[in-house]
């Protein structure tokens, strides 16, 4: 399992951030066409920070989630709600590695093309990779 669908899934696993937009709605690279609201998960760089003789790795990834709603301040529940899903939290991904700490480093919030707020949280997430992982 990678990153993105382990946020994929805890995304889901978060009853009041699934409440207020689906996993469902969620996204993993480009979306275009979808209904509103939705939200997209973008790796937007990495890189390898540690790398033991031994095999252990500690990876930065930087990630930005945009939320696209239609009502600004359904957004910012939204908003609300990833931040407390996923702002200073640790997790284990089932397959070895470890997110150590994922932090937000950015949020913006601009109006599109006058019809929908585009909401993003940058999101620097390190990665602990145990040998052979």
């Amino acid at each position: 399992m990678n990153l993105e669908q382990a946020i994929h899934e805890r995304w889901a696993a978060a009853e009041a951030l699934s409440a207020l937009l689906p996993a469902e709605k969620l996204r993993t690279g480009v979306a275009r066409g979808l209904e509103l609201p939705y939200a997209v998960l973008t790796r937007k760089a990495g890189r390898n920070v540690f790398r033991s003789s031994g095999g252990q790795a500690l990876d930065e990834v930087v990630l930005a989630v945009h939320v696209w709603h239609e009502e600004y301040d359904a957004g910012r529940a939204v908003v609300r709600e990833i931040m407390a899903a996923f702002d200073n939290s640790d997790f284990t991904l089932p397959d070895g590695p470890r997110v150590v700490a994922m932090r937000r480093t950015g949020e913006t919030a601009p109006l599109h093309d006058g019809k929908a707020w585009r909401f993003e949280l940058e999101f620097l997430v390190q990665v602990d990779l145990p040998s052979g992982a």
